[in-house]
């Protein structure tokens, strides 16, 4: 666990500085193409280290029943916030149905302050949320429509309970279940459906979404509930993900009535997991469907990569003990992120910023290039 977490520290700090740095003047160049190298270097990163760690060094099995993400689909991701760390290991999945290097986070805006990964998912163009709905939506609205002008086809993980579930957070759930004449759930947590109907209309307004995925996750053994048990215990034995789609169309546009339809999917969680932990002998556990979406191993592209990422450690450290030039350009982009962070908010929102003034007006934003062009 502490090798794992060390590795996963240094290898973001270094890929933020020596393979992100370059690029980004690209990012006032040709924004198109700096948001497509991105997308493949942070694939690369999320599967070479991330995966490989949880999946070869580890020993963690991935079980995924239900339907498949396909490659190109612009879909929102729903899942249940079990622990701190369902993110991580959901990287799994999307690289074996090779979509990682379209996959994009929602998560807590003081995840960018972390040095080194905060830095890179700052470039990768994850979605910070401050909590306050008056400034993330317009960040939300922002940043979806910029994916669209750009020609992105995100797959975007949503956690729509806002926070993993522990004693304090389910005490909390329960107890505003009872005060609104909801169902009390055990299992997950009440959803906050504001910002999920937000996310789906809005993407729905833009055309930049095909489907909503709601992915159930289970741990039939240990539960590591935050970075500290990873540390200590290192990953868990297993994760079980159950997917299931539900086209764009099927679902409903009122407001109202699709926030009603995300917590009657909640309902149909607590009941799966329920079933799922029923059974006590955990060997046994599993979700009751036989389909299983196709996935390919890529073990040969794992170790790879991580015999690469190897490499990039000794080198960059080896540049930074010898050269000047090395330890300067790391202190200039360490300033860089650190400034930009503090001044605009993050990486993401410059590169936004330098898109509007001097791309295209911010009004524009979301209209196909075809529609312009008929225009």
């Amino acid at each position: 666990g502490v090798f794992s977490v060390g590795f996963l520290f240094i290898t973001s700090v270094y890929g933020s500085i020596f393979i992100y740095g370059p690029i980004i003047p690209l990012m006032v160049i040709w924004p198109w193409l700096y948001r497509r190298i991105v997308e493949i270097l942070a694939s690369m990163w999320q599967t070479q280290i991330v995966v490989t760690i949880i999946e070869l060094l580890q020993g963690m099995k991935v079980v995924v029943t239900g339907d498949a993400i396909e490659r190109h689909e612009k879909t929102l991701v729903l899942m249940n916030h079990r622990t701190r760390l369902d993110w991580l290991y959901f990287f799994s999945y999307v690289f074996h149905a090779r979509i990682l290097n379209r996959q994009k986070i929602a998560l807590k805006a003081m995840l960018k302050w972390v040095p080194g990964l905060g830095w890179a998912m700052q470039v990768a163009g994850y979605i910070f949320l401050d909590r306050h709905w008056e400034t993330d939506q317009v960040h939300i609205s922002n940043i979806l429509s910029y994916f669209v002008e750009l020609e992105s086809k995100p797959n975007i993980l949503f956690f729509a309970e806002g926070t993993d579930l522990n004693e304090g957070s389910k005490k909390s759930s329960q107890a505003y279940a009872r005060k609104s004449g909801l169902a009390e759930f055990e299992y997950v947590l009440q959803p906050r459906t504001t910002g999920f109907t937000y996310f789906v209309n809005h993407l729905r307004n833009i055309s930049g979404i095909h489907a909503v995925h709601d992915v159930t996750i289970a741990y039939p053994y240990d539960v590591l509930q935050n970075e500290m048990d990873l540390i200590r215990a290192g990953a868990p034995r297993a994760v079980h993900f159950h997917i299931k789609r539900y086209s764009i169309s099927e679902l409903p546009e009122n407001e109202e009535e699709l926030g009603k339809w995300c917590q009657d999917v909640w309902a149909e969680k607590e009941a799966l997991l329920k079933e799922y932990y029923s059974e006590p002998n955990p060997e046994l556990r599993k979700f009751k469907c036989e389909k299983k979406p196709k996935q390919d191993s890529r073990t040969a592209l794992l170790l790879l990569g991580f015999f690469a990422w190897s490499s990039i450690i000794v080198l960059c450290t080896y540049l930074l003990i010898i050269s000047s030039f090395a330890r300067y350009y790391a202190l200039v982009l360490t300033l860089f992120y650190i400034s930009t962070s503090y001044l605009m908010g993050g990486v993401e929102k410059l590169e936004m910023t330098l898109f509007e003034q001097h791309k295209k007006p911010r009004e524009l934003w979301g209209r196909s290039r075809k529609a312009d062009n008929q225009a």
